[in-house]
């Protein structure tokens, strides 16, 4: 399954990272679990509030689910084990940030966000076939998406010698090892 990797870089030894896999749960739904790791060397005693990380994580089209938050004791790094779940789209990658709550008043700031697919790793799809007067090519990507689904995503092209015939058609077939065949026919050119 896919390793994740995140990092917020927050300087003078304000840092958090986390290193985890990330793991479909049928098509609409995941989890990850790993290490998240962070130290934070602002002084809060005079605050209602402790140094705090946060991961954060979401399908792509989703917003943020808040994630998972812990607190920071002390200077040196602190190291915990966590893990968690969300809603995604079918076929949609999974977003992650962490960061820290560096803000006067406790806002978090994040570091970059890291994006996957949930399934994967993903495979390059690179045919072309030809027929009579008809060329077709296929240039996708495509993936595990939970325990029996899987995403093709990408172009699938069709050319003729005769550029006047416009009621040609390219179909792909695709499958899954236990599953039926599923056919999609494109005009010319299209996205999968």
């Amino acid at each position: 399954m896919p390793k994740i990797h995140v990092v917020f870089d927050g300087g003078a030894r304000v840092d958090a990272e986390f290193d985890g896999h990330l793991y479909p749960e049928g098509p609409n739904k995941y989890r990850f679990e790993g290490t998240l790791k962070a130290q934070c060397m602002l002084d809060r005693s005079g605050t209602s509030f402790a140094n705090t990380v946060a991961l954060d994580h979401a399908g792509k089209s989703m917003p943020w689910a808040g994630g998972v938050k812990e607190e920071i004791d002390g200077g040196g790094w602190n190291t915990f084990e966590v893990s968690g779940s969300g809603d995604r789209k079918p076929g949609e990658g999974v977003s992650f940030r962490v960061g820290i709550n560096t803000g006067a008043s406790g806002q978090y700031h994040f570091g970059s966000t890291v994006s996957s697919v949930a399934g994967g790793p993903p495979q390059d799809i690179d045919q072309r076939w030809s027929h009579g007067d008809m060329t077709t090519t296929v240039r996708a990507k495509a993936w595990a998406d939970g325990p029996t689904g899987y995403v093709i995503q990408g172009t699938l092209a069709a050319s003729s010698k005769d550029s006047s015939n416009y009621a040609q058609k390219a179909t792909i077939g695709h499958k899954g090892a236990s599953g039926s065949w599923s056919y999609q026919k494109t005009p010319r050119k299209g996205t999968l």
